[in-house]
């Protein structure tokens, strides 16, 4: 059996009315043991509480704007289907519409329900909460958006032989927009459903990521008479996770919600979102002046931060959007021509907190798609995006919202408007780690060959045993390799082994070390299985 080592600290924060603590304390003292085996001594703990001491957080002048920067504390769940399998798929962001329900919530909860009927009625817009990769200086500044249908990537080359594909130099992902001249002849593929571009001020390039999604395990019974428990996978957005949303309003009906919503904005009190309501916390926020408006340039690219509802005039939801359905909106401007370059269809779930039911799936132009907009009607359609005047149906809950510019968003292959000297970062993290990594074995390639008895180096299973020790976090993984005490360790003595492990000591926090270990033992392995072949 596998345990957790002894002295392990374990720190975690509960959320409860002042007077229930006397409960918690006694409840704390009633529990000496957790985990299995404790029938034999083990898991034997000592449980300590302490109340937080942090000063809430000044909510500052309301105005008829809020940017919101949230943390889920966590692992979150937002169902991306009413009908799932054994696995329950995830969104990879915080829909309006959820986050709407969540401040409802707690409105209603806490016996301010004029303060959430200004949410329930639309006289507040939320906006989706959509993950960024780390905290801007400024949240007014900061641009977070679906990665642009149309800013496609290079299909990688395929790979033949024993080396795997990840094992191969690949150079960094480019991202096109797929109707440039530089694109043209190449095989493009569409960015996935995860992926989000993201800049923390305007003098910054645009960079792509994706938020981390994990798969976990669960038992379940979804029918209470049932013997044994159901298995299924669970898909969640990692704790710790950046999201940076907006609500507007008048500053009337601003002022009014700020004043409900005081604990919460302070940091006091925590949100639920999500499946089994995740606590999220309000980690920044910012109230922004009036913004400024530009006259707007005859053409401009039109992509929609959110998906669109709208329906025809039999009431169908349309899925597609042409110049002529363009014109059918209400309050589109006159003079405007649009011409589509990318868009999609997606479904749209929800649940009905009032009658405990799913809602009808609803259809529409999935967020990211891109279109070309020609003509006088582009300055009002700057005024528009500017006063919060946004499109379809369902507005209040995060739909319809656009952003136009000159060129696309997030081209990262030298076109965009700001030059950068650096080039741009990879979009995903471990990419980084793994280019350290390879450089690595290049400068120690001795340690993929077997050694004679005078020149022992670690096997691939003596490096594997490293990987699961710092997994397992224990204290001395990498000291009882760098000094052996034992005839099985002597290998771990090899000149190329040692500074390794130097390497290895050198990196701080447990996670990038684990994860700079765990890549170059996958170069090793490769390269192995190359020699071998």
């Amino acid at each position: 059996m596998e345990y957790v080592p002894k002295g392990t600290r374990f720190e975690g924060l509960i959320e409860l009315p002042a007077s229930d603590l006397p409960l918690l304390r006694r409840l704390l003292l009633e529990v000496d043991a957790v985990g299995g085996g404790r029938a034999t001594g083990s898991g034997r703990v000592r449980l300590s509480l302490a109340e937080t001491m942090a000063s809430p957080r000044p909510v500052g002048n309301p105005t008829g704007h809020l940017v919101l920067l949230l943390r889920n504390l966590d692992p979150l769940c937002i169902t991306a289907t009413a009908t799932p399998d054994n696995l329950i798929p995830s969104l990879a962001f915080v829909p309006g519409r959820a986050l709407l329900g969540a401040f409802a919530n707690w409105l209603i909860a806490e016996g301010r329900k004029d303060a959430a009927k200004l949410l329930v009625d639309g006289l507040v817009s939320v906006s989706d909460a959509l993950p960024v990769p780390y905290a801007p200086k400024k949240l007014a500044k900061a641009e977070a958006l679906p990665a642009p249908l149309s800013l496609q990537s290079e299909k990688p080359a395929g790979s033949a032989g024993p080396i795997p594909w990840w094992a191969k130099t690949s150079a960094t992902p480019r991202r096109l927009d797929s109707h440039s001249p530089a694109a043209q002849g190449l095989g493009l593929k569409r960015p996935e459903h995860d992926l989000f571009v993201y800049r923390g001020a305007p003098a910054e390039p645009w960079i792509a990521h994706r938020p981390q999604l994990r798969v976990r395990l669960r038992n379940g019974r979804p029918d209470p008479n049932q013997a044994d428990p159901s298995l299924f996978a669970i898909e969640q957005i990692v704790e710790d996770t950046l999201f940076l949303c907006e609500l507007q309003g008048t500053p009337e009906h601003m002022r009014s919600l700020a004043a409900n919503l005081k604990p919460v904005l302070e940091g006091r009190r925590w949100l639920r979102v999500g499946r089994a309501g995740a606590p999220v916390e309000v980690a920044q926020l910012e109230w922004p002046g009036t913004p400024t408006r530009s006259a707007g340039s005859p053409s401009a690219i039109l992509t929609l931060t959110s998906d669109l509802l709208i329906r025809d005039e039999h009431l169908r939801w349309r899925t597609a959007f042409d110049d002529a359905s363009f014109q059918q909106l209400p309050g589109w401007p006159a003079n405007l021509r649009v011409s589509p370059i990318a868009q999609d269809t997606v479904a749209v779930h929800g649940f009905n907190g009032t009658s405990r039911l799913w809602r009808m799936p609803a259809y529409g132009v999935r967020r990211g798609s891109v279109f070309k907009v020609e003509g006088d009607g582009v300055a009002e359609l700057v005024r528009m995006a500017t006063d919060g005047r946004w499109l379809g149906e369902r507005t209040h809950e995060g739909f319809g919202r656009f952003r136009l510019d000159e060129i696309l968003p997030g081209i990262t292959d030298g076109t965009s408007a700001i030059a950068s000297a650096t080039p741009p970062p990879p979009d995903e993290p471990d990419d980084a780690v793994a280019v350290v990594t390879r450089q690595w074995y290049k400068d120690h390639p001795a340690l993929a060959t077997v050694g004679g008895a005078s020149d022992r180096r670690p096997s691939l299973s003596q490096w594997l045993d490293l990987v699961g020790a710092l997994e397992r976090n224990e204290p001395n993984a990498l000291a009882s390799r760098q000094k052996p005490t034992t005839a099985g360790g002597e290998s771990w003595r090899h000149p190329d082994a040692r500074k390794i492990l130097d390497e290895l000591a050198a990196i701080r926090g447990t996670a990038e070390r684990t994860s700079h270990v765990r890549l170059f033992v996958r170069w090793l392995r490769a390269a192995m299985r190359g020699v071998d072949a």
